[in-house]
């Protein structure tokens, strides 16, 4: 009976402890679970039609992914989806994000754009990766108001994580390449967006281009424990977690 008591507390340590790690974030999704095919329809995921003619949605595939094993998101040219969240956060938010870019051609972008309630281009924070990153195709850029600045450069084919930090109370934001501050205190695009209420990535343009996205966390508080660790391509458990506790 000691033993069975030794071990029952053990347990109970141990989900203590994942539960306290993981309780700031409120979504979270490595896209393992879903089903091939396309995502719009699964976990509430839906296309931009309402912003693009035309516009496709991203696939949830298991060729390319970050990690081991598992499934990520493929975005190809014109194909762009987004998903809201309800309440509207405020304060300070931090999303953390990987994606890969098979290239650095001239005529492809893969965005991250975050915004409140109305769905719109000109959103808060907003990341460019690629052409549109203001100047260099295989770099990474950041709109610092109405400026786009190049923050850091990425490798095709390689995956990166980002971490954005959001600071609605100042509007501004931060983001962390693969671990490193590499954008401080940059003003939204448009200063109406005061709370996260949804978020939106993919193309919106280009010609036989690829890029993926995977292991999606998003919480209270700047996210430093996640990162750069917690969602590497060696550990998806955190956004496993994640999901057990949606």
């Amino acid at each position: 009976m000691k033993r069975f008591y030794c071990f029952l507390s053990s347990v109970l340590m141990f989900l203590l402890i994942v539960c306290g790690a993981n309780a700031a974030v409120w979504y979270s999704q490595n896209f393992d679970k879903l089903n091939d095919g396309e995502v719009a329809g699964q976990d509430s995921w839906e296309k931009t039609t309402d912003l693009t003619a035309g516009i496709g949605s991203l696939t949830v595939q298991s060729a390319v992914f970050n990690g081991k094993s598992g499934k990520a998101l493929k975005a190809e040219a014109i194909q762009e989806v987004r998903r809201s969240f309800d309440p509207i956060h405020t304060g300070t938010q931090f999303l953390i994000i990987s994606f890969r870019k098979e290239d650095a051609g001239p005529d492809n972008t893969l965005h991250i754009y975050i915004g409140k309630d109305v769905h719109e281009w000109p959103a808060g924070p907003v990341l460019r990766i690629g052409k549109d990153s203001g100047g260099d195709p295989d770099k990474v850029g950041a709109h610092d108001g109405a400026d786009r600045k190049q923050i850091a450069t990425f490798i095709p084919g390689q995956w990166h994580q980002v971490r954005i930090v959001v600071h609605y109370d100042q509007l501004n934001y931060d983001v962390y390449f693969d671990g490193t501050l590499s954008a401080q205190g940059f003003k939204f695009r448009k200063d109406a967006h005061d709370g996260l209420g949804w978020l939106m990535i993919g193309f919106d343009t280009g010609v036989g281009v690829n890029g993926y996205y995977d292991d999606i966390v998003m919480g209270d508080g700047d996210g430093s424990d996640y990162n750069p660790s917690a969602v590497s391509p060696e550990k998806k458990l955190a956004v496993t977690w994640g999901n057990l506790k949606l």
